[in-house]
């Protein structure tokens, strides 16, 4: 009988007293008011309002009816912000770092495949650099330490991150790096001033607005100044022998992802995504992994250290949100951790972007 479309409807007359004025905050036309609140009083059997002219009072079950509806929406808005809220912490949940069997897997990955993505990561002397989302600090690194003369920022949302990044930072004696406890919605060039490059490297696949993201990047960085991207994408996985779960497995976790506000095939997405954010002159190059026995690092580092890793630490969430059986799940994983074998063959794409600032 009643709908939430009822409540506002009493809440916005209580306010205004007239449908002409209620229509204007509800963004409907009077007409279409007038036919809720009669089709709302016939249902009820009631009438709620006494009408003089343009005016409309409130009957005795009217105003109960107000009185109540002014509660139940008040509920409701409350549980549409938790819903939000619970939203929003599904999409931020991984969180590089997250614990520290993943703050390792991060490390073991960035190590196993620096040859592969970050010989080129080298930009002009004294340059500022800023680094959003470094997490445990498991690119910074790399990436500082190739350039000693620059100065960088890195930046994160999780301090329980950003304090395995400066043991690591120390341990290692970079000192070229300042680590930020910030989210990248809240740079403000005023405060951060600007930057002659941004480092963005596996951020994106964990965000639902990749787009925004970079269109606020952009206002911290400086004309002509460069930008970036480093991604994967799952979509880019192969491997023999062929198991039929190990593949129902890699698109699980592209479905979890997905669940959750990201995308874990965003890497074959980079050129779009700054064309359409208004950066020129874009590079985007496949970094492929492949790796068969005679790989040795590889077979350990990225096989089994880092994709296989990857699928072993969400294990629960993909079972729990039952998109693979536990069955699937144990068998997916060998069929995985078989292409380590002597006869067998393993291959990922990562995309590496690069572009300039207008």
């Amino acid at each position: 009988m009643l709908d939430i479309k009822h409540l506002r409807l009493i809440e916005a007359i209580d306010e205004y007293g007239s449908l002409n004025k209620a229509s204007k905050k509800l963004h409907l036309t009077q007409s279409a008011l007038s036919h809720q609140l009669k089709n709302l009083e016939e249902s009820l059997g009631l009438e709620l309002f006494h009408r003089m002219g343009n005016q409309l009072l409130f009957t005795a079950a009217g105003r109960a009816l107000q009185e109540q509806a002014q509660t139940i929406l008040e509920q409701v808005s409350s549980l549409e912000d938790k819903l939000q809220s619970i939203k929003e912490d599904q999409q931020q949940r991984y969180i590089h770092g997250y614990s520290q069997k993943e703050a390792q897997r991060l490390l073991d990955q960035a190590n196993s495949v620096e040859d592969y993505l970050h010989y080129d990561s080298i930009w002009e002397p004294n340059s500022q650099i800023l680094e959003v989302g470094c997490g445990v600090g498991a690119q910074t690194v790399i990436i500082a330490p190739k350039n000693k003369d620059s100065q960088f920022v890195s930046i994160d949302i999780s301090a329980e991150s950003l304090a395995i990044a400066a043991q690591n930072l120390q341990q290692l004696e970079i000192d070229n790096v300042s680590l930020q406890h910030k989210n990248v919605n809240d740079l403000n060039p005023k405060e951060d001033g600007l930057f002659d490059h941004i480092f963005i490297c596996f951020v994106l696949e964990h965000l639902s607005n990749p787009k925004e993201i970079l269109n606020k990047v952009k206002t911290v960085l400086k004309p002509r100044g460069t930008i970036t991207l480093i991604e994967g994408d799952h979509g880019s996985t192969f491997f023999h022998p062929q198991n039929t779960d190990a593949q129902k497995l890699v698109q699980a976790q592209v479905n979890l992802q997905e669940k959750r506000g990201g995308n874990a095939n965003i890497g074959r997405q980079l050129y779009p995504l700054l064309q359409a954010t208004g950066f020129r002159q874009i590079e985007v190059s496949p970094r492929q992994i492949y790796v068969d026995y005679s790989k040795g690092l590889l077979v350990d580092g990225f096989i089994k250290n880092t994709f296989t890793a990857m699928i072993q630490g969400m294990a629960e969430d993909l079972i729990q949100e039952e998109l693979v059986s536990h069955s699937v799940y144990e068998t997916g994983v060998k069929g995985l951790l078989r292409t380590a074998q002597k006869d067998g063959v393993f291959s990922y794409t990562f995309f590496k972007g690069k572009a300039v600032n207008n």
